[in-house]
This record gives C-alpha cells, sequence and structure tokens, in this order.
C-alpha cells in the first residue's frame, strides 16, 4: 500500500468519525417540542384534557368581533379545544355580566373577557378566579377594573389610537376646520379614550387649526348611526370631516357616497368595516385604523392553554395601531383584520 493510498484512508476514517460525531450530536441540537395532535385526537397538547374557553363580548353583533372569533377558532382548532364565542346582541353591560356568570357555572377552563366599564365587572371576574377558571381580557380593559382585579389584556393601547388619528386627521385636513366625531357607546372605556386622547393631541399639536364640534352619540344599530349622520351634516353642512371612533365609522364612508360627497366631507376611522373597505379602494375615507383583532381572538386561547398545561405566565399583548390608507390598502385583509 503506497503513501497516497494511506493518506486517503486516513482521511475517509478520519472524515467518517467528524460525521458520526455531527450525527451523534444532532438530536441535541434539532430537538423538537412534541408536536399538538391533530384536531380530533382525545387530548390537547400537555393536558390530559381537552380544554374548554369560552369568550363573552359586550356586544355581538360589532363587526370588529368577526376577525376576533376567527383568531379564536384557529388557535382552538390548533391545540383541539372546545372554544364557545358569546355576548348580547347590541352592547349591554348587564347581560354581558350576566353571560359571565352564567359560563362561570359551567366550570370552563378559562374565560375571556372584555372590560369597557371600571366597576362592572368586578365581582364576576374575581369570582371566575375564586373557581380556578383561568379568565385574560380581550379587546377592551378598563384600567381601574385591571387595577381591582388584574388579568391579562390582548388587545390596544387606546392612548395611543387617539395620538395616531389625530396625526391623521390633522394629515387628511392639512388646513385645519372643525370635525365631529361618530360614538356609539358613550361610556364605553376604549371609545372615551380614543376620543380623549385625539383631542388632547389635537390641542397640543394643532396651533388651534382643528376644533372637534360635536361627538355624535349614534348608537351602535345600523340604521341608528346612518341617520344621525345624515342629522348631523344637514345641520352642519359646513363642518370639514366626520370620523369615528369605533367600528361603526364605515357608515360615515355609507353616508358619504349615497350622496355624491366624495371630496367635499373628509372622513376615517376604525377598523376596516364594509363601508371603509370600498371607501379605501375608491379614495374617498382617506384612512382606517386597525387594531389586529385577528390576535385578539388567537393570543388569549395559545396564552391560557400555555399557562394550564406548562405554567407559563401569560403576558399583555398590544396589538397596535394600523394605518390603512387607500395607498398600502391591498397589504391587509380586512377578514383578518
Amino acid at each position: 500500500m503506497n503513501k497516497t493510498t494511506l493518506f486517503l484512508l486516513g482521511g475517509l476514517m478520519a472524515l467518517a468519525i467528524v460525521l458520526g460525531a455531527c450525527q451523534g450530536a444532532a438530536p441535541a441540537i434539532q430537538q423538537k417540542a412534541p408536536a399538538a395532535p391533530a384536531a380530533g385526537s382525545a387530548n390537547t397538547y400537555g393536558l390530559d384534557h381537552k380544554m374548554r374557553v369560552i369568550f363573552v363580548t359586550h356586544d355581538l353583533s360589532a363587526g370588529v368581533f368577526s376577525p376576533v372569533r376567527r383568531g379564536m377558532q384557529d388557535a382552538c382548532t390548533q391545540i383541539n379545544a372546545d372554544c364557545e364565542f358569546r355576548g348580547p346582541q347590541t352592547y349591554d353591560l348587564a347581560k354581558q355580566v350576566a353571560m359571565i356568570d352564567a359560563a362561570i357555572a359551567e366550570k370552563p377552563d378559562a374565560i375571556v373577557i372584555t372590560r369597557p366599564d371600571p366597576r362592572a365587572y368586578n365581582a364576576v371576574t374575581k369570582k371566575a378566579l375564586d373557581a380556578g377558571i383561568l379568565v385574560a381580557a380581550f379587546n377592551t380593559n378598563d384600567p381601574k377594573a385591571d387595577a381591582a382585579v388584574p388579568i391579562p389584556f390582548v388587545g390596544q393601547d387606546f392612548t395611543n389610537y387617539g395620538k395616531v388619528w389625530a396625526h391623521e386627521i390633522m394629515k387628511d385636513l392639512p388646513d385645519g376646520g372643525d370635525i365631529a366625531i361618530t360614538d356609539c357607546c358613550p361610556g364605553h372605556y376604549a371609545l372615551d379614550e380614543r376620543n380623549r386622547s385625539m383631542a388632547e393631541t389635537l390641542q397640543k399639536e394643532g396651533n388651534g387649526k382643528w376644533k372637534v364640534r360635536q361627538i355624535i352619540n349614534t348608537g351602535a344599530e345600523h340604521n341608528g348611526i346612518y341617520m344621525a349622520i345624515e342629522a348631523f351634516y344637514k345641520a352642519n353642512p359646513d363642518i370639514k370631516g366626520i370620523y369615528g371612533s369605533d367600528f361603526g365609522s364605515h357608515i360615515i364612508s355609507e353616508f358619504i357616497k349615497n350622496n355624491d360627497l366624495q371630496g367635499k366631507l373628509k372622513t376615517g376611522g376604525s377598523d376596516i368595516g364594509p363601508g371603509n373597505q370600498e371607501g379605501l379602494k375608491e379614495g374617498y375615507t382617506s384612512f382606517a385604523l386597525g387594531q389586529n383583532p385577528y390576535w385578539q381572538g388567537y393570543m388569549p386561547v395559545m396564552m391560557l392553554q400555555q399557562e394550564e398545561a406548562f405554567g407559563v405566565r401569560p403576558s399583555n399583548i398590544d396589538t397596535g395601531t394600523d394605518v390603512v390608507t387607500p395607498q398600502n390598502y391591498a397589504q391587509y385583509n380586512p377578514n383578518y383584520r
């Protein structure tokens, strides 16, 4: 055997040793957590039973909760949980609290709630926690309620929303002017804080150029919102813009289109409802402010499952404020946003 052959054999043996060492070490490097079982299997990931989660909102008919429900359903499918989405048909805190109380009696693993009022939910939230039920908030969580009975929250920073909203209004009306705001539900923390923060930002940064002439109490029903907008505009035809603090803001866009006010009356507001979708596509709706509602349904389920299965402490998650405009509208799927 010559020196060249010995050299080649030695190299091959060394390579085999290296590959063998790598193959032996690979499982430690590439180790993965056990995969979640397929839907329909007996157990959920990390648990010896099928988890049950009940969401209870303050207004089942509000369009923003459609992508929330989609997020909840997707998360529950992934972990093979039983989930339900409940709430009064229209904004009604007393009915919502009664529904939360009824959910507690069913003894689910977790209850996920909205809390738009500082006191209405304290007793029922504590009752659920005392019963050993995991509880989280989604979409709206009044800070005074959270101070009294803290629970993790997945939703928007409403103070920041107000600031972003004010900046968009100032860009939309660079010469200033009087504006009006639509609001379905006075006393609702999220909407009150959006309005307060927006008006404060206009006052601090606007040098008096922009003024909120009126907050229009529209109610939460479609026809009532439209009629309230119509009545206000007839009485205030000089108004420069009407902007919305809640999902019903898309009805302002409907009003503009139906009355050929494109380019004459400015609008923009919360979420990507049907009227805002069409208005953004055609360019007469200046902006819509998204809050990523899909995550508001998806993340509470995943966090509470991890808490129950592994003791992972849930965190508050800010779902942000997206600024959707005619220029970037194609980047957003309204079924999820």
